[in-house]
């Protein structure tokens, strides 16, 4: 599995609705409560138990329990909308939605699924791209921003000016950056990242956890230090031990290679304790553990790959005895409510709508929100979505989980 993904958390959702549901209509649960998106994000930290014999509140989430609604968005199926859709970000009243890589394209589309436009240009000109290796989207700046595919340059779009920006990151200092909003990125340092290979370029006794970058990407300030250098050898079997930083709406969520507690981070640059992690020592892998034990050993203890928070809500996934397992946890409470196992597949959800089934994709939550926003394709919802046939445009969904849980 390649290393720059990101294993993003899996869940199970299962929920009742009616057949023939309009698209663009919303189902919701007779016993909703109504989601305060303004709500104050930061009451943590929330301690989380991993275990291997975790029992969850539930086997089954359904309508009226922890989902609130779910809304289809067809997206038009026009020759210059059509795209193999796979993560989605919504910016206002905007749908960004991009491609597979290592070949990418991204699309707008309206909130009704109508396209606008494709946002960058492929080509060798100054506003144009190779093909984007990797992208960016900012939300409270209202710009998408793309890497383009070997070369140093980034393009930035505004969403409403229509206007493009370049710059030029020559030292590759910042391989990734994530929007912190008030025109300000978050980012990790170069050498605070697996690598491949044996050696690593430069020799530190340690390092500052996160930079802190300003609109043109020039490094502003760091936080937090002590971070020691490490890598992922060549030869390291898979899962292993490796820093994260994941764009969580207008901030980031960030956890150190082996430390137990993951942080929120915001425009303000402070790193607040979100989730402590508690791991019994036995089944807590070290770095050199993460380095040189063989599968068979790994999967005896336990690798977190993913946590993400939404406002209500603590999503963990996690390697244990060769099985993916994803659980979601009260932010609250911590009280684990539900944990699915999988032995295939990457951040599935198993959706069951009156005996069809659909796995689909969760790729990204937002923390002051409970709202999952992923692409489907048509073929899974053809005949139960208004007007969707089976070779249309991916269909967007947006479930809404319960707060307040």
């Amino acid at each position: 599995m390649k290393k720059q993904l990101f294993l993003l958390v899996a869940i199970l959702l299962v929920y009742s609705c009616k057949n023939g549901q309009k698209s663009n209509q919303t189902s919701n649960g007779a016993t909703a409560d109504t989601i305060a998106v303004e709500a104050d994000v930061y009451r943590g930290p929330v301690t989380i138990h991993l275990d291997d014999k975790l029992v969850p509140l539930y086997d089954t989430l359904r309508m009226g329990e922890m989902i609130e609604s779910v809304r289809y968005i067809p997206l038009e199926s026009s020759d210059n909308a059509l795209i193999d859709a796979v993560w989605v970000r919504k910016m206002g009243d905007i749908y960004c939605v991009v491609s597979s890589f290592p070949y990418s394209f991204m699309k707008l589309f309206d909130a009704e699924g109508k396209y606008i436009r494709d946002p960058f240009i492929i080509g060798r000109a100054r506003n144009e791209i190779s093909n984007i290796s990797n992208y960016t989207v900012d939300v409270p700046g209202r710009e998408v921003i793309a890497i383009s595919l070997g070369t140093d340059k980034y393009v930035f779009f505004n969403l409403d000016s229509l206007n493009y920006r370049v710059i030029y990151n020559k030292d590759h200092s910042i391989p990734r950056f994530y929007p912190l909003g008030n025109g300000r990125y978050a980012a990790l340092p170069k050498n605070n990242r697996a690598v491949y290979g044996a050696t690593i370029d430069e020799v530190y006794d340690s390092l500052p956890h996160i930079l802190f970058c300003d609109s043109v990407l020039d490094v502003t300030g760091t936080a937090g230090d002590g971070a020691k250098p490490y890598r992922n050898l060549e030869s390291t079997t898979y899962p292993y031990l490796s820093t994260s930083m994941l764009e969580s709406g207008d901030g980031v969520i960030y956890r150190y290679v082996n430390s137990d507690t993951v942080f929120t981070v915001d425009a303000d640059e402070q790193m607040v304790p979100a989730i402590i992690l508690d791991i019994p020592d036995k089944l807590k892998p070290t770095m050199k553990q993460s380095e040189t034990d063989p599968l068979s050993r790994k999967e005896q203890m336990i690798y977190v790959n993913q946590f993400q928070l939404s406002k209500d809500y603590v999503f963990i996934d996690y390697y244990n005895k060769g099985i993916l397992h994803s659980g979601i946890w009260s932010r609250d409470t911590g009280q684990l409510l539900f944990l699915n196992v999988f032995q295939y597949g990457m951040n599935p959800i198993f959706i069951s709508d009156e005996g069809h089934s659909v796995q689909l994709n969760v790729r990204y939550l937002n923390r002051r929100d409970n709202v999952i926003i992923t692409p489907v394709a048509a073929s899974f919802l053809a005949g139960r979505v208004d007007g969707v046939k089976d070779d249309d445009n991916a269909v967007i969904m947006e479930i809404t989980l319960r707060s307040g849980r």
